[in-house]
């Protein structure tokens, strides 16, 4: 009898470290992530509570303000779907492309109807003193104070388990 006990007992103790397992390391939880370049390691991450973000920075060469507001897409893909911008330089569109609406009011250009859907872009955190926020969850991030300036980082949605997400800052906790 006893050895049948310690049975049960060494298999229930082998399923609940499976169970355990599976919760921290399987990806579960879909996260707005920065990963770095150079390193190709996860710099920080944050839970997008919805489907919408906007990332609000200041033009490095032009020093005005750059709103791009993006949407995430079921299969996880970040569509950009509105810019606002205060000048015509370098960078920044003349006009809107097909299907798109391009509007001038209170001084700032507005392209709405955007539907540029893509797996992931480039965040290059320049080395000036000028603004990089990252706008979710109905709070505003400063990027600066959690990236590195001078380094670029790939931004996508990614599902992170318990265990990855150690590796990076969760900018819900700053």
């Amino acid at each position: 009898m006893p050895t049948k006990t310690n049975q049960w007992i060494l298999l229930s103790v082998l399923a609940l470290i499976l169970i355990l397992s599976a919760l921290v390391f399987i990806p579960m939880e879909k996260n707005l992530v920065f990963i770095d370049n150079r390193e190709a390691a996860l710099s920080a991450f944050i839970k997008v509570e919805g489907d919408a973000f906007q990332i609000n920075y200041t033009h490095s060469i032009h020093l005005s303000d750059v709103l791009e507001s993006y949407e995430l897409s079921p299969d996880d893909n970040l569509r950009m779907v509105e810019l606002e911008y205060e000048d015509f330089n370098i960078g920044m569109p003349s006009n809107a492309g097909e299907g798109e609406t391009f509007v001038e009011k209170d001084g700032k250009y507005l392209i709405t109807n955007m539907n540029k859907e893509v797996s992931d872009f480039r965040l290059f955190v320049g080395d000036i003193d000028a603004d990089l926020f990252l706008l979710a969850n109905g709070q505003e991030y400063d990027l600066k104070k959690t990236l590195d300036r001078g380094k670029s980082y790939t931004v996508k949605v990614q599902r992170l388990s318990l265990f990855e997400q150690l590796e990076g800052v969760n900018l819900n906790e700053q």
